[in-house]
């Protein structure tokens, strides 16, 4: 069991949750839109699959045969977005409503290195689940 090839679901899993982490750390926003193009392919592929047969079982079965790319895939676009919106939009929209400026830029840092600290422990926790083919903790 230890020595069975990765099935391409569980690579593209990895990959799903290793781009979320360049996202963080490397280059905010040139990730994110290759997570994007990954999810618009996947989302085209169903729409593809979905006029092909609508019986239940086959659905069952598609859904079973995806495996847990889709599911990091999905988990790591969600976390960017919240991310991006914690990250960015909040401390902008602190900053310019507030009447100190230099006191509110202090909390905004603070708040800005404390979060993000915190995406990136979430994301190395996600990645390791993934390496070991489980699901994400959202």
């Amino acid at each position: 069991m230890m020595n069975c090839p990765p099935k391409s679901s569980d690579k593209f899993a990895v990959t799903c949750q290793s781009l979320y982490l360049a996202n963080l750390l490397l280059l905010p926003g040139i990730f994110f839109l290759v997570l994007f193009y990954f999810y618009r392919q996947y989302t085209q592929l169903n729409r593809a699959n979905a006029g092909l047969e609508t019986s239940a079982e086959y659905n069952e079965i598609r859904i079973r045969n995806l495996g847990i790319g889709k599911i990091h895939l999905i988990r790591s676009l969600q976390l960017s977005v919240l991310a991006g919106l914690l990250l960015v939009v909040i401390p902008l929209v602190m900053i310019y409503f507030s009447s100190q400026l230099e006191a509110s830029i202090m909390v905004g840092l603070v708040y800005f290195i404390t979060l993000h600290v915190g995406f990136v422990l979430v994301g190395m926790l996600n990645l390791s689940r993934a390496m070991t083919k489980k699901l994400p903790i959202f």
